[in-house]
């Protein structure tokens, strides 16, 4: 089984290798238990300074995963909501 490069990588995935780059470390950030947005990818990497590798199955997983067909449907997705000034809670001096 053959590894791509990031170079091979971004080129299959039509980003340059600063753009994968970028996603790259969202991924590492969100691996460690930080909160990220957006996409993140699978790689490899031996080391700290060794080069950093994907599976095709991965590259092929992120185009999956990060695919928008515009003939489905929206998922609908919940927006935060916003307390009304009468659910806010406030201090009452006329309890002290």
């Amino acid at each position: 089984m053959r590894l791509w490069t990031l170079q091979e990588a971004a080129e299959a995935l039509g980003y340059s290798v600063k753009g994968l780059r970028k996603i790259v470390d969202r991924s590492r950030a969100r691996a460690r238990g930080l909160r990220t947005r957006g996409p993140t990818i699978k790689f490899f990497q031996a080391g700290e300074r060794s080069p950093i590798k994907f599976k095709p199955e991965w590259i092929e997983e992120f185009i999956a995963g990060n695919t928008v067909d515009p003939t489905l449907p929206a998922k609908k997705t919940k927006a935060p909501s916003r307390l009304s000034q009468k659910d806010c809670f406030a201090f009452d001096p006329a309890l002290f």
